[in-house]
């Protein structure tokens, strides 16, 4: 997936690099929770993310899966998914909801949501490369009538000659200038009919990404909402994040997602479509039912792997189900 962007603002062209958690397990010491024991290893921030992760993906069956989480050194109000199930989040957005767990947990599910569907977003090289293959078939388009026009051109020449085979040799010279000219034309013509073509189609183009956008963000925002609200986060954490991301100056700006007004609207008619008590009472029933997950800290520790329901390794998924 390149998929992808919470893809709540316009993104940056940078991107981190992907993370590389440390491979040993951290061990869970007897009398000692694996949450007591996630509490005293990790950063704060790092330790909110690991558990609303969690929660989520035990409360919605998404522990199938392992998940990344990466803390990014950039003060920035935004959150974006990437490949391999890697949730990068800004500093900014940590600051932003630092006592906020339902908004947060809102944030996460988002992204986690665009991986469940393995939404694809369009990067902007991706984008240009689309746009240069749309030239190339507005070329072949117009090629035939060139070819066309080019055969033309000879016959009328090879007529225009023989029929004033006994002219003088300067009358030849001014055919051959007005072929010349014929052809020009042609060239022109044909170039101005590749740029229109180029253009209806680029602009075609950029209405399917943004209506697959939109719709991609939607569904994303649903998931987030019912998985969210499933592993216990209020109901009303996903609005606290469309309501700060209203107030973000220069959101209005970016056209590549949803109006926020068209989202809360969605959104309304999601939690109406969802009522929470039943939601909760699911989500609880799949927590009840599964263990917490253990995790793997990277060695600069900001990013964080949340290991599948199968464990950290093929012995520990050996070893829970017959034993060491």
């Amino acid at each position: 997936m390149s998929i992808s962007c919470l893809c709540l603002l316009l993104l940056p062209s940078w991107r981190p690099a992907q993370a590389q958690p440390g491979q040993q397990e951290i061990p869970i010491s007897l009398g000692s929770t694996v949450y007591q024991r996630a509490k005293e290893e990790l950063p704060e921030g790092l330790y909110g993310l690991y558990r609303i992760i969690d929660r989520i993906a035990r409360a919605n069956q998404y522990d199938n899966r392992s998940w990344l989480m990466e803390i990014v050194q950039k003060y920035n109000v935004n959150a974006f998914g990437d490949d391999s199930n890697l949730i990068p989040i800004y500093n900014g957005i940590l600051d932003e909801l630092a006592s906020d767990s339902s908004a947060l947990a809102c944030v996460v599910a988002h992204e986690m949501g665009h991986h469940i569907k393995n939404h694809n977003s369009i990067n902007e090289t991706k984008k240009a490369e689309l746009i240069a293959q749309l030239k190339v078939e507005a070329e072949k388009e117009v090629l035939g009538e060139k070819k066309t026009a080019a055969a033309e051109g000879i016959v009328f020449a090879v007529a225009d000659f023989t029929a004033n085979n006994v002219q003088q040799a300067f009358a030849g010279s001014m055919v051959g200038s007005g072929i010349e000219k014929q052809n020009s034309d042609r060239l022109a013509a044909s170039q101005k009919r590749i740029n229109e073509i180029l253009a209806k189609k680029t602009q075609e183009l950029e209405q399917r990404l943004a209506e697959e956008v939109e719709a991609q963000e939607i569904a994303a925002d649903e998931i987030a909402y019912v998985a969210s609200v499933k592993a216990g986060f209020e109901a009303e954490g996903c609005l606290r994040v469309l309501q700060l991301l209203a107030q973000n100056s220069g959101f209005e700006y970016d056209t590549n997602h949803p109006s926020i007004p068209k989202r809360i609207e969605a959104l309304n008619a999601i939690m109406s479509q969802y009522p929470p008590q039943s939601l909760v009472e699911d989500g609880e029933s799949q927590i009840s039912a599964s263990s917490p997950l253990v995790y793997n800290l990277s060695q600069d520790r900001t990013s964080l792997k949340i290991n599948s329901g199968h464990g950290a390794s093929l012995t520990d998924d050996i070893e829970t189900r017959f034993g060491k």
